[in-house]
């Protein structure tokens, strides 16, 4: 008797216990996958809205010149070759959460655009002369690839907030070919291109919050404003997102993206100017595990 007379009371603290536990989990309201799973991947359409200038020093054997110089013409590509200023693209999101507060995201999107028009007036492009009246043709192409490594600092289990460092790899190029002129002389014809690749680092941060375990947003910001290796200039890289769990495992999204460089370029492939902005929607498809 003396036995059950112990142990009957460790029962009794146990069913205590152990129904104080499951009440508070009934009270715990479930988490948005975007902030409870381990991964995340994004594909989608961006359709952008954009406006590319681009310059070519007249001759690779000078240094680049001042911000403030007109030593070489910046070219308005979608005004002077007809290329559309609007077009869709495919874009690509991942993220990697590791750890307890640590995670690593990548982005990559590629807009190509090319064209050919009779021009209303002449384009110098490098050292070359396009006349006015002659066909040409001319195409840009942009690829992006974001990589970001940030730390994240959680309030409550609907918020988040990241801080880090990453890095855009920037692979651009653009051309003209048609009937030339060089120092006046008739060439025929010709192709001039320039191309660019390289990383540019950056810093940024990111806010989500989950209104439910439907419903998120998130807000992210990169930035770099500096002279880094043969880009002098800054990137702009930002995006406003609302995301919907359709189960735990899957969703769509609608987001607003920005995307903007200014640069100087001193590279032996292309030395001059690089000027583009891509903003519009980016809808998505979103699975998470």
């Amino acid at each position: 008797m003396s036995g059950i007379k112990r142990t009957a009371p460790l029962g009794a603290v146990f069913c205590l216990l152990l129904a104080t536990w499951q009440a508070q989990a009934q009270d715990v309201e479930p988490i948005h996958p975007y902030l409870g799973s381990k991964f995340f991947a994004a594909v989608g359409l961006f359709l952008p809205n954009q406006n590319t200038r681009l310059g070519l020093e007249s001759s690779v054997g000078v240094t680049i010149p001042d911000p403030d110089s007109a030593a070489y013409e910046t070219i308005d590509f979608d005004e002077t070759f007809g290329i559309s200023d609007s077009d869709e693209t495919f874009s690509a999101e991942i993220g990697w959460r590791f750890g307890k507060k640590w995670q690593l995201r990548g982005q990559y999107f590629r807009v190509d655009n090319n064209s050919r028009v009779s021009l209303e007036e002449d384009v110098e492009w490098g050292d070359v002369v396009f006349n006015e009246g002659t066909f040409v043709g001319a195409g840009n192409d942009y690829q992006v690839t974001r990589l970001f490594f940030g730390r994240t600092f959680r309030n409550i289990d609907r918020s988040e907030l990241g801080l880090g460092i990453g890095a855009h790899i920037l692979d651009i190029s653009a051309y003209v070919n048609g009937n030339a002129t060089i120092d006046g002389v008739d060439v025929g014809y010709r192709q001039e291109r320039a191309s660019v690749s390289a990383p540019l680092p950056n810093v940024g941060a990111w806010y989500t919050h989950a209104f439910s375990e439907k419903w998120a947003a998130t807000l992210r910001v990169d930035w770099l404003s500096a002279s880094v290796d043969i880009y002098d200039g800054h990137i702009i890289n930002s995006a406003l997102n609302v995301g919907y769990a359709v189960t735990d495992h899957f969703g769509i999204g609608l987001a607003y993206n920005f995307f903007e460089i200014d640069l100087k370029v001193n590279d032996p492939d292309w030395r001059g100017s690089i000027l583009s902005r891509f903003d519009g929607p980016y809808i998505s498809l979103t699975g998470y595990w």
